[in-house]
């Protein structure tokens, strides 16, 4: 099996380093601003060639070796729809205060700004959830807003909403 090395590398960003089935080593350091190297070591004892990338490069060339080899208009769309915002899923642990609390009460938008567009659930999804539908124990919510709003909504996951 296939390993790969996961390393956070604080103010800079994250590592990744594998070995490939040729016992070549291959890394990778994605920036916090989404620049990308890539790193291929040939032999330990070279200077390994170094790729830079930027972040729309690294994903054309991630679709390309990932065997996608065109871009939908539906993804060209969303991209231009999102601008400055991000979607991001957030579990619901069983021992989050926010279980039990309807969307509404949850607090989530009047408190960061953010909305929860969808909830992902075993039993089957809901898109654009009502306010009054009851968050369970292991809902993955799909949440829209900016960046910065997630940590706040982190924080809402684990304290519960305020008083």
């Amino acid at each position: 099996m296939l390993e790969v090395r996961e390393t956070r590398l604080p103010g800079v960003g994250t590592k990744f380093a594998m070995r490939t089935a040729r016992g070549e080593k291959v890394s990778s350091v994605v920036h916090l601003d989404g620049m990308r190297e890539i790193y291929h070591y040939h032999d330990e004892d070279e200077e390994p060639h170094v790729l830079t990338l930027n972040d729309e490069e690294a994903r054309q060339l991630g679709a390309i070796i990932g065997g996608v080899v065109y871009r939908p208009q539906l993804v060209e769309d969303l991209e231009v729809a999102l601008k400055d915002l991000v979607m991001e899923w957030i579990e619901l642990p069983k021992t989050s205060p926010l279980v039990g609390l309807t969307v509404a009460t949850c607090r989530i938008r009047s408190t960061t700004g953010a909305t929860i567009v969808a909830i992902l659930r075993e039993s089957g999804s809901l898109a654009t959830p009502h306010p009054d539908e009851v968050l369970r124990a292991d809902d993955t919510m799909v949440v829209i807003g900016r960046p910065d709003s997630f940590d706040e909504i982190r924080r809402l996951v684990a304290e519960g909403p305020p008083d």
